[in-house]
């Protein structure tokens, strides 16, 4: 063999958001895993949740988190936030309140950092967080925090991700309309607030097309094994359509 080959790189599909990405290979949601077992040999799917994050946090963390280098070869970024922006706004340390306006202008900033940052518009998926089971959410925390971490208004929420969306011009993804309209949507929730496998189901069915549009231009990266013949093997380089 000589020469130097060029390195494969995989275009890559970020999760950015809160716990709902944070856990989302894990075994109560699934969504990340579901996601990376449809792109195989397509893309690297990168989890970048941060569990208990509100979009003050989001902002604060991006130039640590996307740079213009490692926002190269990215194939589609899906943003979700608001599960905890829409806490009630109380007098204490970890409390997440982000009010209306102010969540709606995080978004806003975080796509123009984004875009700024060699992103296109066209490949940010904004999605609207799920709605939220407050008595049984409540019922959690009070056991596993000692008190609740009550939530509102998120429907307030989710509509401003979609005017977000609009105006900015980035592709949107309505999780919460399709999971409250003619479905038992409680049960699609793991604890009230977080997506369980009947939620993460939804999740994908809503994203899947949208995800599928923007990695269509990269297919499979090397032959199916059955369509090499393993007497001569080669193999041609990886080039994205």
């Amino acid at each position: 063999m000589s020469g130097k080959a060029e390195t494969t790189v995989w275009p890559k599909l970020i999760l950015f958001g809160d716990s709902q990405f944070q856990r989302s290979f894990a075994d109560g949601s699934g969504l990340g895993a579901i996601i990376a077992d449809k792109l195989q040999r397509r893309c690297d799917v990168v989890n970048r949740g941060f569990s208990g994050y509100n979009t003050n946090l989001a902002k604060l963390i991006l130039p640590q988190v996307f740079t213009k280098e490692n926002l190269e070869n990215v194939a589609g970024m899906v943003i979700m936030l608001g599960s905890n922006d829409a806490a009630l706004k109380e007098d204490f340390k970890l409390n997440q309140h982000v009010p209306l306006v102010e969540y709606r202008k995080n978004l806003e900033d975080i796509v123009s950092y984004l875009t700024a940052h060699g992103l296109p518009k066209e490949r940010i998926i904004l999605v609207s967080p799920p709605p939220i089971d407050h008595d049984t959410w409540n019922v959690v925390c009070a056991t596993e925090l000692g008190r609740a971490f009550e939530r509102a208004n998120i429907d307030q929420y989710a509509h401003a991700v979609y005017e977000v969306a609009k105006a900015q011009g980035t592709l949107f993804g309505d999780l919460y309309e399709r999971m409250t309209t003619g479905r038992d949507w409680k049960s699609d929730l793991s604890d009230g607030i977080h997506l369980g496998r009947g939620g993460a189901a939804v999740f994908v069915d809503v994203l899947w097309p949208i995800i599928e549009r923007l990695l269509k231009p990269y297919p499979q990266v090397y032959p199916t094994w059955t369509d090499i013949d393993f007497r001569n093997p080669s193999l041609p380089p990886y080039v994205h359509q």
